[in-house]
């Protein structure tokens, strides 16, 4: 016989068959349905006995750490390593400049660049070369200089002195000059370089600069001039208040004026001198100052 009983199944109903075995003869089957309301609690599994009485409850403990907190911990750990590295280096005696090298200089002395440049004891990585550099600027016969390092401790200097050009005389004194016009010292240069003359008054010192127009002047009219007039320069002056004047091995005198155009006007001169040639007109003085209007005397 089957019993049956109707009523709806609530939510979460679990059924439990229990068979009852024959003995014997035939015995009917019954089906029993056990409900129990969802959230009541674990299902009872196969073999399931029962909690244990009178034994205290263990925790479940997770050693397991996840990777991200691994990865992070690593990250943290190379960047620590890291930093205390780098504070050594920055901070060691082994990388702080004890050694100077000068290249390049002969009138100036190893000792007066290494003090202008006042790096000794600094660090190789924070010393500021451009400052240095500038320092080395404002000594008066260095024409270019540049700074590198040489690690781990040393800093080379390479300078580039200023070359005598010419000569300036003022006052009666002849100075050494380069051909920026930047006086070198007392003396006159070598045979042979340009010399230049001035009606200034007063006196110079080592790293005055002169007039520029006179030198740049005088540059060009040494270099051209005898391509031109077949002629040679015998005194280039500056003249206050007039400019530029030169003065030829045959005794003749030019006025200029400033530096510019100089091509042209000793193109000027040149036609002048064949035309006075032609007509022979004698000549001792010739004012270039206004371009196309030469002026003989």
């Amino acid at each position: 016989m089957i019993v049956k009983r109707n009523r709806q199944k609530p939510q979460g109903v679990r059924k439990i068959i229990k068979r009852t075995p024959t003995v014997g003869h035939l015995t009917p089957r019954k089906i029993v349905t056990r409900s129990r309301p969802t959230g009541a609690g674990p299902t009872r599994r196969r073999g399931w006995r029962g909690p244990r009485i009178g034994l205290p409850h263990r925790p479940h403990i997770s050693l397991h750490i996840p990777k991200r907190y691994l990865v992070f911990a690593g990250a943290l750990g190379s960047i620590a390593i890291v930093g205390a590295w780098a504070y050594w280096v920055f901070t060691s005696p082994f990388f702080r400049i004890s050694d100077v090298v000068v290249e390049g200089n002969s009138r100036v002395s190893t000792d007066t660049i290494v003090g202008a440049a006042d790096v000794f004891g600094e660090s190789m990585f924070t010393t500021d070369l451009a400052s240095a550099q500038k320092e080395l600027y404002k000594l008066p016969l260095v024409n270019s200089v540049r700074v590198e390092r040489e690690w781990p401790h040393t800093l080379k200097i390479i300078v580039e002195e200023r070359k005598a050009w010419g000569t300036w005389e003022q006052g009666s004194v002849q100075y050494t000059i380069d051909r920026n016009g930047v006086v070198l010292g007392v003396g006159r240069a070598a045979d042979g370089s340009p010399s230049i003359v001035s009606s200034e008054l007063g006196s110079r010192a080592q790293g005055d600069h002169v007039d520029y127009q006179a030198v740049d002047a005088a540059a060009e009219i040494y270099e051209k001039l005898p391509r031109q007039l077949g002629t040679t320069v015998k005194q280039v002056s500056f003249i206050a208040g007039k400019g530029v004047q030169v003065t030829t091995t045959n005794n003749q005198t030019a006025l200029l004026g400033d530096s510019s155009s100089i091509a042209y006007k000793l193109s000027v001169w040149a036609a002048m001198a064949q035309q006075a040639q032609l007509q022979k007109i004698n000549y001792t003085t010739i004012d270039l100052r206004y371009g196309n209007r030469p002026v003989l005397q």
